[in-house]
């Protein structure tokens, strides 16, 4: 999971911004996974996740950030008809901050803020789980990275697996 979430900063440190957004949405997602009983996730488990770790550090209820993340990663959207905003936009990261702000029907949201956030979140979840048996389970056949390979596969170079 700490790499996910490097891999996430080193994406908002070279200013990939649209990559670093679609993985940050997943983090409910994967870390709702990696805790349930059948490793799966589902849209009731992400907003319990979302409502448990990121709570109101981001002006977007569960449902708001569920419907965007359905929207952006299946649709290429920025809109959802079940949201409670016509559109939702993230501002790249300058000297001045726009963030958590509605500006007639459009919430605006820093989109490094918002990473950063989703990523503590993600992290603070890690410390609660870390010795969860669903987690440790989960967690050995989830995808990540080897750093030195996957035997019998690949051995001496990083993979994804």
């Amino acid at each position: 999971m700490e790499d996910l979430f490097n891999e996430i900063e080193r994406g908002l440190d070279a200013r990939v911004y649209h990559l670093s957004l679609g993985i940050a949405l997943c983090i409910p997602d994967i870390c709702a996974a990696l805790q349930s009983d059948d490793g799966k996730t589902s849209g009731k488990k992400y907003k319990e996740w979302y409502n448990k770790y990121v709570g109101d550090k981001i002006m977007m209820t569960a449902d708001d950030c569920y419907y965007f993340r359905c929207s952006f990663l299946h649709q290429g959207s920025t809109q959802h008809e079940k949201s409670s905003y016509k559109k939702v936009i993230f501002v790249e990261p300058s000297s001045n901050v726009f963030h958590n702000n509605v500006i007639n029907d459009v919430l605006n949201i820093d989109v490094r803020i918002f990473c950063k956030d989703m990523i503590k979140s993600g992290r603070d979840w890690l410390k609660d789980v870390k010795d969860n048996k669903n987690f440790i389970r989960n967690h050995e056949s989830s995808f990540k990275r080897y750093p030195n390979g996957l035997a019998p596969y690949i051995v001496g170079i990083p993979v994804y697996g």
